[in-house]
């Protein structure tokens, strides 16, 4: 017998109190007189030399309860050893999830789960099913049942040691929740096939890091006769130093680092913002930063220095240099035991350039027309780079198209000009059409391929005003007014046009209208025209005309129209490994960016690194994988996480190998902590039954002594 809080039974001693209690004679209360008395003398009570117990079963009725009531608080649990896979002739499907994770790549953790899962397989009897899995960023089923059981059964040792010398630890993140599903999943797959009464048996077999996923496991519905083992490995070295990526620093968080000189006493290009923490248990050693080309490994700049205290992180700043090439970079981390988070992939964003060609001759001072809201909006942005091309200006005969060409059309066109603004939207170009004539609306009309438009002036306030709109209904749905949709920015009531020009479409016209005027008029339609977009906006873009290029609404609206045309939204070009969904959308080509002669494949890098990603429409750019940052939580996961989650780890509950900074060593593998056990057991609630019904017992036997020595009959 053992307790989990002792101390509780130094409240055994209260059986004094019963005791002296009954030691104590009484003295009879009621004295009974009669006239004999008058003539005897006093005398003095003669005492005993003994003391006589006065009802000795109830003393020791009372001092059980106490007894009993102390052993209850102390939380007593009885002390067993339960092996992880009992050899007993009941069959057993054992399915084993072998972590491959990141963390994984740390010296002297993967022969030991070789080891470990070797000789587990070489355990188990001929009638007994095994299927075992890896989980890292997803889970892969190594070894089936049907290859298991096809197996002679003096070679299924030599099967599961083939398998797993033939694999290595990968790159990517720990999700245990998932790999431990997909174990359920097979259980029930396994009971379909087999005896349903076959002992179930999960043995995890990893590192258990504390960045691994588990919160999944929350809710997951358990098979009856289930149990679950955590085999925990150790490493050779239980300290690590990791670096994580968290994006390039820009406004004051740049200014320390900005104002250090490369080599050559340049300027830095740009700033590098890392952090590097350190897991707790040893003293921090001093780690350095030293930056490279990705391609030739040369050292660009001095090394940076820093000491990170145990258990905690530090934010570090690195300037690129000003000779640094375009190209990728990276960053190591040296001085650490564990080299597997010590390198960073950087890949400097390129922003992409946009030409805005104005088709209109206006002058850049001129607040009656778009060009001096339009140049003045675009000014400064960082990704689309806005490059302003006025047509009407001084310029060679035949103007190339740009790459990235996105049309601004505030005057009509001749024949020959809308010919060819029309082949680019063919292409794939965009174009933005400003309503601010009737005459505008045959060039409009023109560009969209279409005949059949006419103008259409919106209702007037009233005789003699000038006409006035609000905009009414709005598609929020349509790319156009998508970043709007949040109600608390979908409100356009407060934007008046005082020089509205709507169009009336005919029946057979492809255009989408997405916004309209109050009065249900077209406001702002768009075509596609080939692979390209043409806008068609009712009005002009002044002061004079409304309130529109004045209000809140107007520069993210002419931004999102931009990035549109350039392919969406800016994308990161970093990400982690097991998540490169955040770099692209849709389907994709990689190819390794730092070997010559690679090939583009369809499947995503399962390893760090620097990649070349062709999106679909041909367009490569270059993107950094990294090695995700919940790895270098090397801390040891508690079980009693496990056990809050609902696990059943009845077969080997606990976790074995590195405890936390500060927290008394885990129980060996195969063994059950004392918290785990008594909450079980709960031995308490058996003993506070026993003591109620002990005292109630107590109640009766005194209240029976008190009827009888009072005279008065006990009751029945």
């Amino acid at each position: 017998m053992n307790f989990l809080s002792p101390w509780f039974l130094a409240g055994a001693a209260l059986i004094a109190g019963p005791i002296i209690a009954h030691l104590i004679r009484r003295v009879t209360r009621e004295r009974q007189q009669f006239s004999a008395m008058r003539f005897l003398q006093e005398s003095p009570p003669r005492l005993s030399k003994r003391s006589r117990i006065q009802h000795p079963l109830l003393l020791a009725l009372r001092c059980l309860i106490v007894a009993v009531l102390a052993a209850g608080f102390a939380r007593p649990f009885l002390r067993t050893e339960i092996p992880l896979l009992p050899g007993t002739g009941t069959p057993q499907s054992v399915v084993v999830v072998l972590d491959d994770s990141a963390s994984m790549q740390r010296a002297g953790l993967w022969p030991a789960a070789r080891k470990k899962i070797t000789d587990l397989a070489a355990s188990l009897k001929d009638g007994d099913q095994f299927v075992l899995f890896v989980a890292s960023g997803g889970v892969t089923e190594v070894i089936s049942r049907e290859t298991w059981l096809k197996t002679a059964a003096d070679g299924r040792t030599d099967l599961v040691r083939t398998a797993l010398a033939a694999r290595s630890p990968g790159w990517g993140p720990t999700q245990l929740d998932s790999a431990i599903e997909t174990a359920v999943i097979q259980w029930e797959q396994m009971a379909e096939a087999t005896d349903s009464t076959a002992r179930k048996k999960l043995v995890v077999v990893s590192d258990f890091a504390a960045g691994a996923r588990i919160a999944g496991l929350a809710g997951l519905p358990w098979p009856k006769n289930c149990e679950v083992a955590l085999e925990t490995l150790k490493p050779d070295h239980v300290a690590n130093a990791g670096l994580q990526w968290l994006g390039w620093a820009v406004g004051p968080e740049a200014a320390p680092a900005a104002g250090v000189p490369a080599r050559n006493g340049a300027p830095p290009k740009a700033v590098a913002r890392v952090r590097v923490v350190q897991s707790a248990g040893e003293i921090a050693p001093v780690l350095s930063l030293q930056l490279r080309d990705a391609r030739s490994d040369r050292a660009l700049g001095p090394e940076q220095t820093l000491t990170v205290p145990p258990g905690e992180a530090q934010v570090a700043l690195v300037p690129i240099p000003a000779d640094a090439p375009d190209g990728p970079l990276k960053l190591e981390l040296t001085g650490d035991t564990e080299n597997f988070d010590n390198t960073l992939w950087l890949v400097r964003p390129t922003p992409r350039e946009v030409t805005l060609s104005y088709y209109g001759a206006h002058s850049t001072d001129d607040l009656k027309h778009a060009r001096f809201y339009l140049e003045r909006a675009t000014a400064g942005w960082k990704d689309p780079v806005v490059k302003f091309r006025a047509m009407a200006d001084p310029a060679p005969a035949a103007v190339p198209a740009a790459a990235n060409d996105f049309a601004v059309v505030a005057e009509p066109l001749a024949a020959d000009r809308v010919k060819t603004l029309r082949d680019r939207l063919a292409a794939g170009g965009f174009a933005l059409v400003l309503l601010n004539e009737p005459a505008m609306v045959e060039t409009a009309a023109a560009l969209a391929n279409e005949t059949g438009w006419s103008s259409l002036t919106p209702k007037l306030a009233g005789a003699g005003a000038q006409p006035h709109a609000l905009l009414g209904k709005i598609d929020f749905q349509h790319p156009l007014f998508s970043p709007f949709a949040d109600p608390h920015y979908s409100n356009f009531a407060g934007i008046h046009f005082w020089s509205p020009q709507s169009l009336l479409l005919p029946a057979a016209s492809k255009a989408a209208v997405v916004a309209r005027f109050d009065d249900s008029s077209p406001a702002v339609i768009e075509v596609a025209v080939g692979k390209g977009r043409l806008v068609v906006w009712g009005g002009e873009w002044s002061t004079a005309a409304g309130q529109w290029v004045t209000s809140t609404k107007f520069v993210p609206w002419l931004q999102s129209l931009f990035e549109r045309s350039v392919g969406g939204a800016v994308r990161p070009s970093v990400s982690e490994v097991g998540d490169t969904g955040r770099l692209v959308t849709g389907a994709a080509q990689w190819r390794n960016a730092l070997e010559a002669g690679t090939t583009y494949v369809n499947t995503a890098p399962a390893q760090p690194g620097v990649y070349e990603l062709l999106e679909e429409g041909g367009v490569a750019r270059l993107v950094a994988l990294q090695v995700p940052a919940a790895e270098s939580n090397v801390m040891v996961v508690s079980p009693d996480d496990f056990e809050k989650l609902g696990v059943p780890l009845r077969g080997g509950a606990g976790v074995a190998g590195v405890a936390d900074a500060g927290r008394a060593p885990r129980p060996p593998p195969g063994t059950q902590t004392s918290a785990v056990l008594e909450g079980r057991q709960k031995l308490w609630r058996w003993l506070l039954v026993a003591a109620a019904g002990l005292l109630a017992i107590e109640s009766l036997f005194s209240y029976a002594l008190a009827r009888r020595e009072s005279g008065a009959p006990a009751p029945t």
